[in-house]
């Protein structure tokens, strides 16, 4: 249960603020006028997906090899982008866009691109 708690709910709970987001027909005004700032908040959005879903298979009970953990967690985070997309297909007001799912699978890979280093890093430190 604590295995849960700490690395699978955490994922949930984003999931479902990401799904409840995706369902408002209109997102608050910021007021930047920033170019690109809705692909960079895609990218953001999912980066912190991708790392939390990278987390989730990197200490499932029963452990992957490497390669799989990055694999399984690209491959989870896409799909949820994806479904996110189609999602707003139906939302009025809401747009599918395939920039927005490029821009989900930038800030995916490079969450993996980042906790590889990581790892990596605490797994060489002395």
């Amino acid at each position: 249960m604590k295995r849960f708690a700490l690395y699978q709910l955490p994922l949930i709970i984003y999931a479902l603020i990401v799904f409840y987001v995706s369902s408002l027909s209109r997102l608050p005004d910021t007021g930047l006028q920033i170019p690109y700032l809705d692909k960079l908040a895609h990218a953001a959005e999912y980066f912190l997906f991708g790392f939390m879903a990278i987390r989730v298979t990197a200490n499932l009970p029963r452990p992957l090899k490497t390669g799989w953990v990055y694999t399984l967690a690209i491959l989870l985070s896409l799909v949820f982008g994806l479904s996110d997309e189609y999602h707003q297909w139906f939302v009025p007001g809401r747009t599918a866009d395939p920039f927005d799912l490029m821009a989900d699978a930038l800030g995916i890979f490079l969450a993996a691109f980042v906790y590889y280093l990581l790892h990596r890093r605490r797994r060489t430190a002395p």
